[in-house]
Protein backbone atom coordinates (compact mmCIF):
# COMPACT_ATOMS: atom_id res chain seq x y z
CA UNK A 1 0.00 0.00 0.00
CA UNK A 2 1.09 3.65 -0.92
CA UNK A 3 2.52 5.80 2.06
CA UNK A 4 0.06 9.25 2.25
CA UNK A 5 1.77 11.92 3.36
CA UNK A 6 0.80 15.34 4.29
CA UNK A 7 2.33 18.40 1.85
CA UNK A 8 1.51 22.18 3.18
CA UNK A 9 2.72 24.61 0.82
CA UNK A 10 3.18 28.04 2.66
CA UNK A 11 1.89 30.89 1.06
CA UNK A 12 4.20 33.61 0.11
CA UNK A 13 3.69 37.52 0.97
CA UNK A 14 4.82 39.48 -1.52
CA UNK A 15 4.47 43.58 -1.68
CA UNK A 16 3.68 44.62 -5.11
CA UNK A 17 5.12 47.95 -5.84
CA UNK A 18 2.80 50.71 -5.63
CA UNK A 19 2.13 52.94 -9.09
CA UNK A 20 3.86 56.09 -9.19
CA UNK A 21 4.06 58.65 -11.23
CA UNK A 22 6.38 59.29 -14.48
CA UNK A 23 9.06 60.76 -12.42
CA UNK A 24 9.50 58.64 -10.04
CA UNK A 25 9.79 55.58 -12.75
CA UNK A 26 8.86 52.97 -10.83
CA UNK A 27 5.30 52.38 -12.56
CA UNK A 28 6.82 50.31 -15.48
CA UNK A 29 8.36 47.54 -13.56
CA UNK A 30 5.78 46.11 -11.86
CA UNK A 31 4.55 43.88 -14.60
CA UNK A 32 8.22 42.44 -14.66
CA UNK A 33 8.06 41.62 -10.76
CA UNK A 34 4.73 39.97 -11.49
CA UNK A 35 5.83 38.00 -14.19
CA UNK A 36 8.88 36.58 -12.05
CA UNK A 37 6.56 36.28 -9.27
CA UNK A 38 4.56 33.93 -11.70
CA UNK A 39 7.41 31.97 -12.56
CA UNK A 40 8.58 31.34 -9.12
CA UNK A 41 5.11 29.67 -8.31
CA UNK A 42 5.37 27.68 -11.41
CA UNK A 43 8.68 26.48 -10.54
CA UNK A 44 7.93 25.40 -6.81
CA UNK A 45 4.58 23.21 -8.30
CA UNK A 46 6.54 21.28 -10.53
CA UNK A 47 9.18 20.73 -7.75
CA UNK A 48 6.50 19.47 -5.37
CA UNK A 49 4.96 17.19 -8.13
CA UNK A 50 8.43 15.16 -8.61
CA UNK A 51 8.78 15.24 -4.77
CA UNK A 52 5.29 13.48 -4.76
CA UNK A 53 6.75 10.89 -7.58
CA UNK A 54 9.52 10.23 -6.03
CA UNK A 55 7.91 9.25 -2.64
CA UNK A 56 5.15 7.36 -4.42
CA UNK A 57 8.37 5.54 -6.28
CA UNK A 58 10.01 4.45 -2.64
CA UNK A 59 6.37 2.87 -1.21
CA UNK A 60 6.26 0.61 -4.10
CA UNK A 61 9.85 -0.54 -4.23
CA UNK A 62 9.64 -1.02 -0.24
CA UNK A 63 5.95 -2.63 -0.83
CA UNK A 64 7.85 -5.44 -2.83
CA UNK A 65 10.42 -5.83 -0.57
CA UNK A 66 7.92 -6.31 2.57
CA UNK A 67 6.08 -8.95 0.23
CA UNK A 68 9.13 -10.84 -0.68
CA UNK A 69 10.01 -11.17 3.07
CA UNK A 70 6.71 -11.95 4.25
CA UNK A 71 6.72 -15.10 1.60
CA UNK A 72 9.64 -16.57 3.88
CA UNK A 73 8.80 -15.97 6.89
CA UNK A 74 5.04 -14.93 7.78
CA UNK A 75 3.77 -16.72 11.02
CA UNK A 76 0.40 -15.83 11.41
CA UNK A 77 -2.23 -14.76 9.06
CA UNK A 78 -1.46 -12.16 6.91
CA UNK A 79 -2.80 -10.68 3.65
CA UNK A 80 0.71 -9.36 0.89
CA UNK A 81 0.40 -7.00 -1.66
CA UNK A 82 2.37 -7.15 -4.18
CA UNK A 83 2.86 -4.11 -6.77
CA UNK A 84 4.26 -5.75 -10.11
CA UNK A 85 4.33 -3.94 -13.48
CA UNK A 86 4.05 -7.34 -15.92
CA UNK A 87 1.42 -10.34 -15.66
CA UNK A 88 1.91 -13.80 -16.69
CA UNK A 89 -0.66 -15.70 -18.82
CA UNK A 90 -0.07 -19.08 -17.85
CA UNK A 91 -0.73 -21.85 -19.41
CA UNK A 92 -0.35 -24.67 -16.95
CA UNK A 93 -1.72 -24.19 -12.81
CA UNK A 94 1.04 -26.24 -11.83
CA UNK A 95 3.89 -23.86 -13.83
CA UNK A 96 6.60 -22.58 -11.28
CA UNK A 97 8.27 -19.56 -12.70
CA UNK A 98 11.46 -18.10 -11.03
CA UNK A 99 13.21 -14.59 -11.18
CA UNK A 100 14.68 -12.39 -8.80
CA UNK A 101 12.16 -9.27 -8.11
CA UNK A 102 8.65 -9.69 -8.51
CA UNK A 103 6.28 -12.44 -7.69
CA UNK A 104 2.78 -13.42 -8.71
CA UNK A 105 0.24 -15.64 -7.42
CA UNK A 106 -0.72 -18.46 -9.45
CA UNK A 107 -3.92 -20.50 -8.23
CA UNK A 108 -3.19 -24.39 -8.51
CA UNK A 109 -5.61 -27.83 -7.80
CA UNK A 110 -8.57 -26.71 -5.08
CA UNK A 111 -7.21 -24.05 -2.68
CA UNK A 112 -3.66 -24.53 -2.80
CA UNK A 113 -1.67 -20.98 -4.09
CA UNK A 114 1.82 -20.47 -4.96
CA UNK A 115 3.68 -17.82 -5.20
CA UNK A 116 5.83 -17.10 -8.52
CA UNK A 117 8.94 -15.58 -9.82
CA UNK A 118 8.29 -14.09 -12.75
CA UNK A 119 9.89 -10.40 -14.27
CA UNK A 120 13.33 -11.88 -16.15
CA UNK A 121 10.65 -12.75 -19.20
CA UNK A 122 10.02 -10.36 -21.99
CA UNK A 123 7.04 -8.55 -22.04
CA UNK A 124 3.74 -7.54 -24.65
CA UNK A 125 1.36 -4.51 -24.53
CA UNK A 126 0.22 -3.72 -20.99
CA UNK A 127 -3.05 -4.86 -19.29
CA UNK A 128 -4.03 -4.69 -15.72
CA UNK A 129 -5.51 -7.61 -13.53
CA UNK A 130 -5.99 -7.66 -9.78
CA UNK A 131 -6.15 -10.83 -7.85
CA UNK A 132 -6.91 -10.97 -4.18
CA UNK A 133 -6.60 -14.34 -1.93
CA UNK A 134 -6.40 -14.59 1.81
CA UNK A 135 -3.92 -16.28 3.93
CA UNK A 136 -3.94 -18.00 6.69
CA UNK A 137 -0.62 -19.62 7.66
CA UNK A 138 -0.42 -22.94 9.22
CA UNK A 139 2.21 -23.06 12.16
CA UNK A 140 3.77 -21.02 14.61
CA UNK A 141 6.95 -20.61 13.54
CA UNK A 142 6.67 -21.69 10.14
CA UNK A 143 5.09 -20.43 6.53
CA UNK A 144 3.88 -24.23 6.35
CA UNK A 145 0.30 -23.69 5.37
CA UNK A 146 -1.67 -21.59 2.81
CA UNK A 147 0.31 -18.49 1.44
CA UNK A 148 -2.13 -15.77 -0.15
CA UNK A 149 -1.11 -12.38 -2.16
CA UNK A 150 -3.09 -9.30 -4.01
CA UNK A 151 -1.19 -8.74 -7.16
CA UNK A 152 -1.31 -5.60 -9.52
CA UNK A 153 -0.25 -6.65 -12.63
CA UNK A 154 0.30 -4.96 -16.11
CA UNK A 155 1.81 -6.23 -19.67
CA UNK A 156 1.47 -9.69 -19.96
CA UNK A 157 4.46 -13.00 -20.31
CA UNK A 158 4.09 -15.36 -22.01
CA UNK A 159 5.59 -18.71 -20.67
CA UNK A 160 7.48 -21.13 -22.82
CA UNK A 161 9.03 -24.49 -21.51
CA UNK A 162 12.78 -23.02 -21.47
CA UNK A 163 12.04 -20.63 -18.58
CA UNK A 164 9.30 -22.46 -16.60
CA UNK A 165 10.28 -24.93 -13.59
CA UNK A 166 7.65 -27.56 -13.40
CA UNK A 167 6.78 -30.99 -12.10
CA UNK A 168 8.51 -31.99 -8.93
CA UNK A 169 10.28 -28.85 -7.98
CA UNK A 170 8.34 -26.12 -5.52
CA UNK A 171 8.89 -24.13 -2.42
CA UNK A 172 7.32 -26.56 0.31
CA UNK A 173 7.85 -30.19 1.11
CA UNK A 174 6.65 -32.45 3.72
CA UNK A 175 9.32 -35.05 4.69
CA UNK A 176 8.49 -38.46 6.11
CA UNK A 177 11.00 -41.82 6.63
CA UNK A 178 9.55 -44.68 7.19
CA UNK A 179 10.04 -47.53 9.83
CA UNK A 180 13.46 -49.71 8.69
CA UNK A 181 14.52 -52.47 10.66
CA UNK A 182 17.15 -50.67 12.61
CA UNK A 183 17.70 -46.96 12.81
CA UNK A 184 19.28 -45.69 9.99
CA UNK A 185 21.40 -42.48 8.48
CA UNK A 186 18.44 -40.77 7.14
CA UNK A 187 19.44 -38.17 4.47
CA UNK A 188 17.34 -35.04 2.45
CA UNK A 189 18.93 -33.88 -0.49
CA UNK A 190 18.43 -30.09 -1.91
CA UNK A 191 18.96 -28.62 -4.74
CA UNK A 192 18.62 -25.01 -7.17
CA UNK A 193 19.14 -23.32 -9.53
CA UNK A 194 20.42 -20.30 -7.67
CA UNK A 195 20.59 -19.30 -4.44
CA UNK A 196 18.41 -19.28 -1.73
CA UNK A 197 16.87 -19.97 1.60
CA UNK A 198 15.71 -22.71 3.25
CA UNK A 199 13.50 -23.43 6.42
CA UNK A 200 13.55 -26.80 7.76
CA UNK A 201 11.35 -27.01 10.78
CA UNK A 202 9.32 -29.96 12.92
CA UNK A 203 5.59 -29.84 15.04
CA UNK A 204 6.41 -27.74 18.69
CA UNK A 205 5.32 -30.88 19.98
CA UNK A 206 7.88 -32.79 18.87
CA UNK A 207 10.14 -33.63 21.73
CA UNK A 208 12.81 -30.59 21.99
CA UNK A 209 15.63 -32.93 21.88
CA UNK A 210 15.20 -34.03 18.18
CA UNK A 211 13.44 -30.57 17.22
CA UNK A 212 16.49 -28.96 18.38
CA UNK A 213 18.47 -31.02 16.41
CA UNK A 214 15.91 -30.56 13.58
CA UNK A 215 14.91 -27.13 12.87
CA UNK A 216 17.16 -24.52 11.46
CA UNK A 217 17.82 -21.74 8.54
CA UNK A 218 20.22 -22.31 5.94
CA UNK A 219 21.40 -20.45 2.94
CA UNK A 220 22.55 -22.17 0.42
CA UNK A 221 23.99 -21.92 -3.54
CA UNK A 222 23.78 -24.84 -5.18
CA UNK A 223 22.73 -27.81 -3.11
CA UNK A 224 22.52 -29.15 0.39
CA UNK A 225 22.73 -32.18 2.07
CA UNK A 226 20.28 -31.97 6.20
CA UNK A 227 21.14 -35.30 7.96
CA UNK A 228 18.11 -36.38 9.96
CA UNK A 229 18.18 -38.27 13.23
CA UNK A 230 17.18 -41.60 13.33
CA UNK A 231 14.51 -41.18 16.17
CA UNK A 232 12.50 -39.57 13.52
CA UNK A 233 11.75 -43.04 11.88
CA UNK A 234 8.03 -43.59 12.35
CA UNK A 235 6.47 -46.43 14.70
CA UNK A 236 3.66 -48.54 13.42
CA UNK A 237 -0.22 -47.98 14.05
CA UNK A 238 1.09 -44.50 16.49
CA UNK A 239 -0.09 -41.66 15.86
CA UNK A 240 2.94 -38.70 15.95
CA UNK A 241 4.48 -35.30 14.93
CA UNK A 242 7.20 -36.78 12.64
CA UNK A 243 6.67 -34.51 9.64
CA UNK A 244 9.62 -32.65 8.46
CA UNK A 245 8.82 -29.23 6.26
CA UNK A 246 11.46 -27.78 3.81
CA UNK A 247 10.12 -24.69 2.81
CA UNK A 248 12.13 -22.37 0.64
CA UNK A 249 12.34 -18.55 -1.01
CA UNK A 250 12.79 -20.48 -4.56
CA UNK A 251 12.05 -23.62 -6.23
CA UNK A 252 13.72 -26.42 -5.22
CA UNK A 253 14.12 -30.12 -5.84
CA UNK A 254 14.22 -32.91 -3.44
CA UNK A 255 14.73 -35.99 -2.47
CA UNK A 256 15.50 -38.65 0.51
CA UNK A 257 17.63 -41.08 1.08
CA UNK A 258 18.12 -43.77 3.95
CA UNK A 259 21.35 -45.62 4.61
CA UNK A 260 23.56 -48.61 6.64
CA UNK A 261 25.40 -50.41 6.15
CA UNK A 262 23.15 -53.18 5.19
CA UNK A 263 20.13 -51.88 3.33
CA UNK A 264 19.16 -48.19 1.37
CA UNK A 265 16.20 -46.62 -0.42
CA UNK A 266 15.20 -43.12 -1.98
CA UNK A 267 12.31 -41.29 -2.92
CA UNK A 268 11.83 -38.12 -4.70
CA UNK A 269 9.21 -35.44 -2.68
CA UNK A 270 5.83 -33.94 -3.96
CA UNK A 271 5.31 -29.90 -3.63
CA UNK A 272 3.12 -29.31 -0.81
CA UNK A 273 0.74 -27.19 -3.33
CA UNK A 274 0.47 -30.34 -5.94
CA UNK A 275 -0.36 -32.84 -2.97
CA UNK A 276 -3.97 -34.42 -3.41
CA UNK A 277 -6.73 -35.79 -1.58
CA UNK A 278 -6.53 -39.33 -3.03
CA UNK A 279 -3.64 -42.28 -3.32
CA UNK A 280 -3.09 -45.76 -4.49
CA UNK A 281 -0.82 -47.83 -2.51
CA UNK A 282 2.50 -49.67 -4.04
CA UNK A 283 4.01 -52.44 -1.56
CA UNK A 284 6.09 -55.85 -2.61
CA UNK A 285 4.76 -59.77 -0.17
CA UNK A 286 7.04 -59.31 2.29
CA UNK A 287 9.28 -62.31 2.22
CA UNK A 288 11.38 -60.48 5.69
CA UNK A 289 9.39 -57.85 7.90
CA UNK A 290 6.06 -56.00 6.78
CA UNK A 291 4.78 -53.92 3.46
CA UNK A 292 4.09 -50.48 4.78
CA UNK A 293 2.52 -46.95 3.89
CA UNK A 294 1.96 -44.29 5.68
CA UNK A 295 0.15 -40.42 5.35
CA UNK A 296 1.02 -36.93 6.90
CA UNK A 297 -1.28 -34.30 7.65
CA UNK A 298 -0.83 -31.03 6.33
CA UNK A 299 -3.97 -29.02 8.17
CA UNK A 300 -5.78 -29.44 10.95
CA UNK A 301 -8.79 -32.01 11.24
CA UNK A 302 -8.17 -34.27 7.94
CA UNK A 303 -10.13 -37.42 7.82
CA UNK A 304 -8.26 -40.01 6.31
CA UNK A 305 -10.18 -43.26 5.11
CA UNK A 306 -8.36 -46.36 4.17
CA UNK A 307 -9.87 -48.86 1.80
CA UNK A 308 -7.48 -51.79 2.44
CA UNK A 309 -6.43 -54.61 -0.56
CA UNK A 310 -4.15 -57.30 1.04
CA UNK A 311 -2.94 -59.63 -1.83
CA UNK A 312 -3.85 -62.29 1.10
CA UNK A 313 -6.38 -61.87 3.20
CA UNK A 314 -4.71 -62.05 6.41
CA UNK A 315 -6.17 -59.53 9.56
CA UNK A 316 -4.65 -56.42 10.00
CA UNK A 317 -4.96 -55.28 13.86
CA UNK A 318 -5.33 -51.71 14.77
CA UNK A 319 -6.06 -50.70 17.94
CA UNK A 320 -7.06 -54.34 18.69
CA UNK A 321 -10.11 -54.12 16.17
CA UNK A 322 -8.96 -56.71 13.22
CA UNK A 323 -9.54 -55.45 9.21
CA UNK A 324 -9.68 -57.70 6.46
CA UNK A 325 -9.52 -57.07 2.42
CA UNK A 326 -11.84 -54.39 1.84
CA UNK A 327 -12.69 -53.46 5.18
CA UNK A 328 -12.00 -49.79 5.54
CA UNK A 329 -10.20 -47.87 8.24
CA UNK A 330 -10.84 -44.34 9.21
CA UNK A 331 -8.70 -41.89 11.26
CA UNK A 332 -8.28 -38.21 11.84
CA UNK A 333 -5.00 -36.17 12.44
CA UNK A 334 -3.92 -32.58 12.71
CA UNK A 335 -1.27 -30.44 10.99
CA UNK A 336 2.05 -32.24 11.18
CA UNK A 337 0.78 -35.70 12.72
CA UNK A 338 1.72 -38.79 10.43
CA UNK A 339 0.68 -42.65 10.71
CA UNK A 340 2.00 -45.90 9.75
CA UNK A 341 0.25 -49.09 8.94
CA UNK A 342 2.27 -52.58 8.57
CA UNK A 343 1.29 -56.14 7.33
CA UNK A 344 2.62 -59.46 6.87
CA UNK A 345 0.87 -59.23 3.37
CA UNK A 346 1.24 -57.26 0.32
CA UNK A 347 -1.18 -53.96 0.48
CA UNK A 348 -0.77 -52.52 -3.28
CA UNK A 349 -4.09 -51.74 -4.46
CA UNK A 350 -5.07 -50.00 -1.17
CA UNK A 351 -6.95 -46.84 -1.42
CA UNK A 352 -5.74 -43.99 0.48
CA UNK A 353 -8.60 -40.73 0.28
CA UNK A 354 -8.71 -37.47 2.61
CA UNK A 355 -10.78 -34.72 3.65
CA UNK A 356 -7.93 -32.08 2.79
CA UNK A 357 -4.78 -32.50 0.70
CA UNK A 358 -1.93 -35.04 2.29
CA UNK A 359 1.06 -36.31 1.23
CA UNK A 360 1.38 -40.52 1.07
CA UNK A 361 4.34 -42.50 1.22
CA UNK A 362 4.52 -46.69 0.52
CA UNK A 363 6.86 -49.60 0.25
CA UNK A 364 8.08 -51.87 2.67
CA UNK A 365 10.53 -52.21 5.83
CA UNK A 366 13.01 -54.06 4.85
CA UNK A 367 12.29 -56.74 1.77
CA UNK A 368 14.12 -60.05 -0.12
CA UNK A 369 12.24 -60.41 -3.53
CA UNK A 370 12.54 -63.26 -5.50
CA UNK A 371 14.52 -64.83 -2.39
CA UNK A 372 18.08 -63.90 -3.35
CA UNK A 373 20.67 -61.83 -1.96
CA UNK A 374 19.07 -59.64 1.52
CA UNK A 375 16.47 -57.38 2.05
CA UNK A 376 16.51 -53.54 1.30
CA UNK A 377 14.58 -50.83 2.38
CA UNK A 378 11.50 -49.97 -0.07
CA UNK A 379 10.13 -46.36 0.13
CA UNK A 380 8.33 -43.95 -2.49
CA UNK A 381 6.22 -41.25 -1.93
CA UNK A 382 2.75 -41.42 -3.92
CA UNK A 383 2.00 -39.71 -6.66
CA UNK A 384 -1.22 -38.28 -6.41
CA UNK A 385 -3.70 -40.40 -8.73
CA UNK A 386 -4.52 -36.94 -10.84
CA UNK A 387 -1.03 -37.29 -11.68
CA UNK A 388 -0.98 -40.79 -12.77
CA UNK A 389 0.39 -41.41 -16.72
CA UNK A 390 -1.16 -44.26 -19.34
CA UNK A 391 2.28 -44.93 -21.25
CA UNK A 392 5.88 -45.42 -20.24
CA UNK A 393 9.03 -46.53 -21.41
CA UNK A 394 11.18 -48.69 -18.58
CA UNK A 395 14.54 -48.63 -18.75
CA UNK A 396 16.72 -51.74 -17.63
CA UNK A 397 19.24 -52.17 -14.53
CA UNK A 398 22.50 -52.30 -14.58
CA UNK A 399 25.04 -54.67 -12.82
CA UNK A 400 23.48 -57.74 -14.26
CA UNK A 401 20.51 -56.77 -12.12
CA UNK A 402 16.52 -57.76 -13.55
CA UNK A 403 13.89 -56.01 -12.95
CA UNK A 404 10.89 -56.04 -11.90
CA UNK A 405 8.12 -53.97 -12.98
CA UNK A 406 4.67 -53.88 -11.62
CA UNK A 407 1.67 -52.34 -13.75
CA UNK A 408 -1.43 -51.11 -11.37
CA UNK A 409 -4.79 -49.81 -12.85
CA UNK A 410 -6.37 -47.37 -11.50
CA UNK A 411 -9.49 -48.11 -13.23
CA UNK A 412 -10.93 -50.79 -15.14
CA UNK A 413 -8.60 -51.08 -18.45
CA UNK A 414 -7.01 -52.93 -20.95
CA UNK A 415 -2.49 -52.54 -22.06
CA UNK A 416 -1.01 -53.49 -24.07
CA UNK A 417 2.98 -53.63 -22.90
CA UNK A 418 6.54 -55.02 -25.26
CA UNK A 419 9.69 -56.29 -24.94
CA UNK A 420 11.75 -56.75 -27.48
CA UNK A 421 9.92 -58.26 -30.32
CA UNK A 422 6.73 -59.52 -28.24
CA UNK A 423 3.39 -57.23 -27.28
CA UNK A 424 0.79 -58.64 -25.02
CA UNK A 425 -2.33 -57.52 -24.32
CA UNK A 426 -3.60 -57.45 -20.38
CA UNK A 427 -6.92 -56.07 -18.67
CA UNK A 428 -6.58 -55.35 -15.42
CA UNK A 429 -9.76 -54.75 -12.60
CA UNK A 430 -9.48 -51.18 -10.77
CA UNK A 431 -6.83 -51.87 -8.14
CA UNK A 432 -5.25 -54.68 -9.56
CA UNK A 433 -1.95 -55.72 -10.55
CA UNK A 434 0.08 -57.05 -13.34
CA UNK A 435 3.46 -57.91 -12.82
CA UNK A 436 6.50 -58.66 -15.62
CA UNK A 437 10.39 -58.95 -15.72
CA UNK A 438 13.41 -57.93 -18.04
CA UNK A 439 16.80 -58.13 -17.94
CA UNK A 440 19.58 -55.39 -17.94
CA UNK A 441 19.91 -55.72 -21.58
CA UNK A 442 16.23 -55.11 -21.96
CA UNK A 443 13.61 -52.58 -22.23
CA UNK A 444 9.85 -52.47 -21.82
CA UNK A 445 7.31 -49.96 -23.20
CA UNK A 446 3.53 -49.43 -21.88
CA UNK A 447 0.78 -48.09 -23.47
CA UNK A 448 -3.29 -47.74 -21.74
CA UNK A 449 -5.98 -45.76 -22.44
CA UNK A 450 -6.89 -45.35 -18.71
CA UNK A 451 -3.64 -44.18 -16.11
CA UNK A 452 -1.78 -46.57 -14.62
CA UNK A 453 0.62 -46.95 -11.93
CA UNK A 454 4.17 -48.06 -12.96
CA UNK A 455 6.59 -48.63 -10.49
CA UNK A 456 9.97 -51.39 -10.88
CA UNK A 457 11.81 -52.97 -8.30
CA UNK A 458 15.50 -53.87 -8.90
CA UNK A 459 16.62 -57.28 -8.08
CA UNK A 460 19.66 -58.45 -6.40
CA UNK A 461 22.88 -59.22 -8.65
CA UNK A 462 23.04 -62.33 -10.54
CA UNK A 463 26.85 -61.92 -10.77
CA UNK A 464 28.03 -59.50 -8.22
CA UNK A 465 27.90 -58.81 -4.90
CA UNK A 466 25.88 -55.53 -5.56
CA UNK A 467 22.85 -54.25 -5.15
CA UNK A 468 19.25 -55.55 -3.79
CA UNK A 469 15.19 -54.56 -4.31
CA UNK A 470 15.02 -51.25 -5.01
CA UNK A 471 11.81 -48.98 -6.04
CA UNK A 472 11.13 -46.39 -8.48
CA UNK A 473 7.85 -44.95 -9.64
CA UNK A 474 8.66 -44.22 -13.51
CA UNK A 475 7.36 -41.38 -14.84
CA UNK A 476 5.64 -41.73 -17.49
CA UNK A 477 5.73 -39.91 -21.00
CA UNK A 478 3.72 -37.12 -20.61
CA UNK A 479 5.92 -36.29 -17.15
CA UNK A 480 9.08 -35.46 -18.83
CA UNK A 481 11.00 -32.70 -18.24
CA UNK A 482 13.59 -30.50 -20.51
CA UNK A 483 15.95 -29.99 -17.20
CA UNK A 484 16.66 -31.65 -14.32
CA UNK A 485 19.07 -31.06 -11.29
CA UNK A 486 19.57 -33.83 -8.87
CA UNK A 487 22.23 -34.97 -6.11
CA UNK A 488 23.74 -37.93 -6.93
CA UNK A 489 24.11 -39.75 -3.65
CA UNK A 490 27.51 -40.95 -1.90
CA UNK A 491 29.14 -44.04 -0.15
CA UNK A 492 27.64 -46.10 -3.72
CA UNK A 493 30.06 -47.98 -5.47
CA UNK A 494 27.90 -47.58 -8.96
CA UNK A 495 25.97 -44.65 -10.36
CA UNK A 496 23.60 -44.27 -13.10
CA UNK A 497 21.04 -42.23 -14.92
CA UNK A 498 18.90 -43.48 -17.29
CA UNK A 499 17.46 -41.08 -20.11
CA UNK A 500 14.17 -41.79 -21.52
CA UNK A 501 13.79 -39.69 -24.97
CA UNK A 502 12.50 -39.40 -28.41
CA UNK A 503 15.31 -40.64 -30.90
CA UNK A 504 15.61 -37.13 -32.87
CA UNK A 505 16.71 -35.45 -30.29
CA UNK A 506 19.15 -38.02 -28.13
CA UNK A 507 22.19 -36.14 -29.86
CA UNK A 508 20.83 -32.58 -27.99
CA UNK A 509 21.43 -34.32 -24.55
CA UNK A 510 24.07 -32.51 -22.20
CA UNK A 511 25.11 -33.70 -18.92
CA UNK A 512 26.31 -31.17 -16.53
CA UNK A 513 26.46 -28.69 -19.73
CA UNK A 514 28.75 -31.10 -21.86
CA UNK A 515 27.94 -33.93 -24.34
CA UNK A 516 27.71 -37.27 -23.53
CA UNK A 517 30.67 -39.20 -23.61
CA UNK A 518 30.47 -42.73 -25.61
CA UNK A 519 32.52 -44.36 -22.44
CA UNK A 520 29.93 -43.70 -19.87
CA UNK A 521 27.11 -45.45 -21.70
CA UNK A 522 26.45 -48.80 -19.97
CA UNK A 523 23.42 -49.79 -22.02
CA UNK A 524 21.75 -47.87 -25.44
CA UNK A 525 18.87 -49.19 -27.10
CA UNK A 526 15.98 -47.86 -28.98
CA UNK A 527 11.77 -48.55 -28.90
CA UNK A 528 8.77 -47.36 -30.56
CA UNK A 529 6.41 -46.63 -28.48
CA UNK A 530 3.02 -43.66 -28.43
CA UNK A 531 3.79 -43.21 -32.69
CA UNK A 532 7.58 -42.40 -31.92
CA UNK A 533 10.67 -44.12 -31.42
CA UNK A 534 12.36 -43.60 -28.44
CA UNK A 535 15.84 -43.77 -27.06
CA UNK A 536 17.09 -45.26 -23.90
CA UNK A 537 20.54 -45.18 -22.39
CA UNK A 538 21.94 -45.93 -19.04
CA UNK A 539 25.21 -43.24 -18.38
CA UNK A 540 27.52 -44.24 -15.71
CA UNK A 541 27.87 -40.84 -13.78
CA UNK A 542 29.79 -39.35 -10.46
CA UNK A 543 28.07 -38.89 -6.71
CA UNK A 544 27.31 -35.32 -6.10
CA UNK A 545 25.60 -32.47 -8.52
CA UNK A 546 24.53 -33.52 -11.85
CA UNK A 547 22.40 -31.68 -14.23
CA UNK A 548 20.65 -32.64 -17.30
CA UNK A 549 18.87 -30.76 -20.17
CA UNK A 550 18.55 -30.76 -23.92
CA UNK A 551 19.66 -27.91 -26.22
CA UNK A 552 16.72 -27.82 -28.09
CA UNK A 553 14.46 -28.36 -25.35
CA UNK A 554 12.81 -31.86 -25.68
CA UNK A 555 11.53 -33.52 -22.99
CA UNK A 556 12.88 -36.74 -21.76
CA UNK A 557 12.54 -38.55 -18.41
CA UNK A 558 15.60 -39.12 -15.92
CA UNK A 559 15.82 -42.09 -13.40
CA UNK A 560 18.45 -42.33 -11.07
CA UNK A 561 19.82 -45.32 -9.50
CA UNK A 562 23.19 -46.91 -7.79
CA UNK A 563 24.15 -50.03 -6.10
CA UNK A 564 26.68 -51.09 -3.20
CA UNK A 565 27.65 -53.88 -1.47
CA UNK A 566 23.78 -55.59 -0.43
CA UNK A 567 22.20 -52.27 -1.20
CA UNK A 568 20.73 -50.79 -3.92
CA UNK A 569 18.89 -47.07 -4.32
CA UNK A 570 16.40 -45.20 -6.98
CA UNK A 571 14.90 -42.05 -7.56
CA UNK A 572 12.93 -40.58 -10.56
CA UNK A 573 13.55 -37.08 -11.64
CA UNK A 574 10.08 -36.26 -11.58
CA UNK A 575 6.23 -38.14 -10.97
CA UNK A 576 3.70 -35.31 -11.86
CA UNK A 577 2.19 -34.68 -14.70
CA UNK A 578 3.66 -31.15 -15.30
Amino acid sequence: MARTGKYILRSIDVDLPKNTDSKGGKGKKWPVVLAIILLLCFLAVLAIVLILRMYSNDDSGQEISTTSATTTTTTTTTTATIVQSTPIIVYDQNQTVEDSSSFQTITTRGAWTTTKDVSHESSTAATTEIQTISTTAADQGSTFGLQTTTGVQSTPHYLSDQNTTIGSRGKAFVVLFMKTYELSINRIYITSDSGVQINVSTSENLDSTLKNQIDKMINISSSQLVTIPGAMELNNFQTEVKSIIIESSQDIFVTSNTDEPGTSGSTTHIPLNKLSAEYVVVSTEPTLFTSQFAVAAIADNTWISITFKMRRNLPLYISGNAFYNNNVFNITLHRFETYQIAHSTDLTGTVIKSSSPIAAFSGNDCNKLEYIGYCDHLIEQLPPTVSVDNTYIVPPNSDDRDTLIRITALENCSFTYSVGNVNQTVSLHQYDTFDTKISDNQTCSIESKKPVLVTTFGLRSKSFNLGDPSMIIVPGVNQYLNYYKIVVPSDYANSYVSILMKYSSKDFLQINNTEIRREDIVFESNLYANTFTYNVRVIKVSEGELTASTVDGERFGLICNGVGSVKAYGFSGNSLIP
